[in-house]
């Protein structure tokens, strides 16, 4: 299970690598959304994209404590947790899990739609990578 994650972790990085060097050929004004951040409304996390192109996005996400996203669907993705904490997911059909997170944690997670809330007592950063 462990070289699972090891394998994923290093498809996740040749995907990054690569859309780097693509973003890198690219004049600015074709990337408006680079390093953009956003916060939805009052009690939503904070997401900052760091490379958005035609194959990846990767994104920095935090959620402090109380924090929830809006339910949305997700690609398949790899998330390396950058903080320890434990996040509830609340999926569309009202099944609910919780995903405990150890800094340096990597988990793969198929595509699906849900709602993502720290019920933790500090704050979660994730480092979220997914194929468009």
């Amino acid at each position: 299970m462990k070289a699972a994650g090891i394998t994923l972790a290093a498809v996740a990085l040749a995907f990054a690598t690569s859309a780097i060097a693509q973003d890198k050929a690219k004049p600015a004004a074709e990337k408006p959304k680079a390093a953009a951040e956003t916060k939805a409304s009052a009690g939503q996390g904070t997401r900052k994209v760091l490379i958005d192109n035609e194959k990846v996005i990767v994104v920095e996400t935090r959620y402090k404590p109380g924090e929830a996203s809006e339910m949305r669907e997700r690609n398949a993705r790899v998330t390396r947790a950058l903080t320890s904490g434990d996040m509830e997911r609340t999926y569309a059909d009202g099944k609910k899990e919780v995903v405990h997170w150890k800094a340096g944690d990597v988990k793969y997670s198929p595509k699906a739609t849900f709602v993502n809330k720290n019920v933790g007592k500090t704050e979660v950063v994730l480092f979220v990578t997914t194929l468009k």
